[in-house]
């Protein structure tokens, strides 16, 4: 027997509103409860552990980011659409196309897009790291190159790992929660709302992109998220399941974690920066090609409809 769905038949934007805040009050309530858990954990103040946040240079505070990290994960993606489904749709599973398992096609082709589409994305990445902004934004342009190089920072601390059980825990952190998270709500809820709101597949599938990349706040990596973002919608519209983009993105985070592992532990010689980089442009073309071929094999197989 199915719930009832209270709120069903309200209008696109009272859904985006509903959404939205939802996002803001488990946000809120997690990144509190990811202090105080931290507080009563560690036994530290609440000064102290924010000061970790933005400079985590010991052991606990890495290990306290990471917590907070999961915690504020949790708060800001599963826990609102989990609310949102709840009152929106009648049965949560059905709504976010998480019923059926896909088709063995459907989860290899996907998988081998995360390495043929690699050599492109990068260039495309290296493409965007060269943006420069007028010189009346040298301010701005400064602020988001600190911001970016933060991020490079608080990534490589982020990703240390100095045994097994280390490295299982980056990959429940940076790989499973937020494949499964951002996935249900970017292409779970926001690509339909957008989809209900424009009546056009296309441009739900690319606001939410948009809205996908704009969220990690990391402005030189702009360009080759937001395309990653459309691949994952596309591959959801394609197969209308979402185990599918979830897939996709953990084997493309779960990759980056494998690779800084094996590379810090000079068990390999090429970076998780590097990796799939390529200048030779018969590569990079051909990267794209391949990704395109495989997507339009999928399409076939699949029979979907990605019609406006």
């Amino acid at each position: 027997m199915k719930r009832l769905a209270y709120l069903k038949d309200i209008s696109p934007w009272l859904k985006l509103t509903l959404l939205v805040g939802l996002i803001l009050l488990f946000t809120l309530l997690a990144a509190l409860l990811g202090l105080l858990i931290g507080k009563f954990y560690f036994g530290l103040d609440l000064m102290t552990l924010a000061s970790f946040l933005e400079n985590p240079e010991t052991a606990e505070a890495v290990i306290f980011i990471k917590w907070y990290q999961l915690i504020n994960q949790i708060g800001f993606f599963v826990a609102p659409v989990l609310i949102y489904c709840f009152y929106v749709s009648d049965s949560t599973r059905d709504y976010l196309k998480l019923s059926q398992r896909p088709s063995a096609l459907a989860m290899l082709i996907p998988m081998l897009l995360v390495y043929t589409g690699l050599p492109f994305l990068n260039y495309v990445g290296a493409l965007n790291q060269e943006m420069q902004l007028p010189e009346a934004l040298t301010g701005i342009e400064n602020w988001m190159k600190d911001r970016e190089l933060q991020a490079q920072q608080l990534t490589h601390t982020f990703l240390q790992a100095d045994h097994m059980g280390a490295l299982l825990f980056n990959l429940l952190v940076v790989a499973i929660v937020p494949a499964i998270g951002e996935e249900v709500l970017f292409r779970g809820v926001v690509l339909k709302i957008f989809q209900e709101m424009t009546k056009n597949i296309h441009v739900a599938v690319i606001i939410s992109a948009v809205l996908f990349s704009a969220l990690h706040l990391q402005f030189y990596g702009f360009l080759p998220r937001m395309l990653l973002g459309i691949l994952l919608g596309y591959l959801f519209v394609i197969t209308q399941n979402m185990w599918v983009p979830i897939l996709v993105h953990f084997v493309n985070n779960a990759s980056s974690v494998v690779i800084f592992y094996l590379h810090e532990h000079d068990h390999i010689n090429v970076s998780m920066e590097e990796f799939g980089s390529t200048v030779n442009p018969v590569y990079i073309i051909g990267s794209f090609l391949i990704s395109m071929w495989l997507i339009q094999i999928l399409y076939q197989k699949e029979r979907g409809s990605i019609g406006a």
